[in-house]
C-alpha cells in the first residue's frame, strides 16, 4: 500500500509537470503564421545587412584605391555636356 502511494504522487507531479509545460507552449508544437512571416521579414534583412557588411569589406581592404578612382571617374561620366 505505501509503495502504491509514492508511485501515485510520482505520477501526479509528472502529469502536473507535463501540464505545466504544455500550458506554457501555448498548445501549438509548430509555428505560427505570424511566426513565419517575421522569420521572412527577418531574412530579408539579414541579406540587405549581409550585402551591406560586403560593400563596407570591399571599402576597408581596397588596398590600390580602385574603388577612389572609380568613384573619380563615375564623377566624370556624370557631369553634363557643356
Amino acid at each position: 500500500m505505501p509503495f502504491l502511494m509514492v508511485v501515485c504522487i510520482v505520477a501526479i507531479v509528472f502529469a502536473s509537470k507535463a501540464y505545466r509545460t504544455r500550458m506554457m507552449m501555448g498548445h501549438a508544437p509548430g509555428r505560427s503564421a505570424e511566426d513565419d512571416r517575421l522569420i521572412t521579414d527577418m531574412a530579408g534583412k539579414i541579406d540587405k545587412l549581409s550585402s551591406r557588411v560586403a560593400v563596407l569589406e570591399k571599402l576597408l581592404t581596397d588596398e590600390d584605391r580602385t574603388l577612389a578612382a572609380e568613384i573619380e571617374r563615375l564623377r566624370r561620366d556624370d557631369r553634363p555636356s557643356v
